[in-house]
């Protein structure tokens, strides 16, 4: 495929594969008329939706480069990690994957067994009996809550939690460098997700060097969450340092309303993609 300078790109997207809303058919149609022709799925955590997202990208002349956003410990914060040009199929980095899945399934659990214990009107044997709907995005505990009318987001459903420390405490996801090791060898590259992202804390230029000291090869220079000085400092760091400079939306479908499918509006010549096109 041949690429001019102003295609666009978005490489920051989520299906029904993890908590997006769109069916990887719903999001072609959405990249067709948004005209983005450079593209990846990177749900939370899980490939599930690489494999016919790349039947359809064939099917309709777009570019799809396979990836996935690992959810990461390091220190005290929460880095997420994205991979692309990943083997979805790489042992690995699926074993990885499906730890991390295991320790946020029981987080949804604890979350539902705090509610029942305060007296909200839930219960442990309801929950389990509920059937999530992936249409909805989100994931089982949240949209459990919206069933039983505690909250109508995941914003409210945070709140439920105020004063709860048990719920924000960190959990032990795999170390950030076993992330970056198992992209790489699933033959990979490993980028930083949102650099500018609230979660990371303030001292974003020491989350970004420590990342590049553990083999990241990229920033997610462009992202909603990333101020201009962000972007500014990411793009210097990049190019100084000849690492992949990327795109994302973040776009969840309409779980996340406020992440727009193409926004920010990137274009092909503003990023250094190499050894992924």
């Amino acid at each position: 495929m041949q690429f001019d300078r102003n295609t666009k790109v978005d490489l920051h997207l989520h299906t029904t594969a993890s908590d997006g809303t769109w069916q990887p058919e719903e999001l072609i149609e959405e990249l067709i008329k948004s005209d983005i022709k450079i593209f990846s799925v990177t749900d939370h955590d899980s490939t599930d939706s690489v494999t016919r997202t790349g039947i359809l990208a064939l099917e309709h002349n777009l570019k799809f480069i396979p990836g996935v956003e690992i959810t990461t410990s390091w220190g005290e914060i929460t880095p997420h990690i994205l991979g692309y040009g990943i083997d979805a199929e790489n042992p690995h980095l699926s074993s990885l994957l499906e730890n991390n899945r295991c320790l946020l399934e029981k987080k949804d659990t604890d979350s539902i067994k705090y509610l029942e214990s305060r007296g909200y009107d839930v219960s442990m044997e309801e929950y389990e009996k509920f059937v999530d709907n992936p249409a909805l995005g989100g994931w089982k505990a949240v949209n459990y809550a919206k069933y039983k009318k505690l909250c109508s987001n995941h914003l409210e459903f945070f709140k439920l939690f105020e004063g709860y420390e048990g719920f924000f405490k960190k959990i032990n996801y795999c170390p950030a460098e076993e992330a970056i090791k198992a992209i790489k060898d699933a033959g990979g590259i490993p980028v930083l997700a949102h650099p500018g992202a609230d979660f990371y804390g303030e001292d974003y230029q020491k989350v970004i060097h420590d990342m590049i000291d553990n083999g990241i090869m990229g920033l997610e220079c462009y992202h909603p969450d990333n101020s201009r000085e962000v972007t500014e400092y990411s793009l210097k760091i990049c190019k100084k340092k000849g690492l992949l400079i990327t795109t994302g939306s973040d776009c969840h479908g309409g779980f996340v309303s406020s992440r727009k499918l193409g926004n920010p509006p990137v274009t092909l010549d503003m990023l250094n993609l190499e050894g992924l096109l």
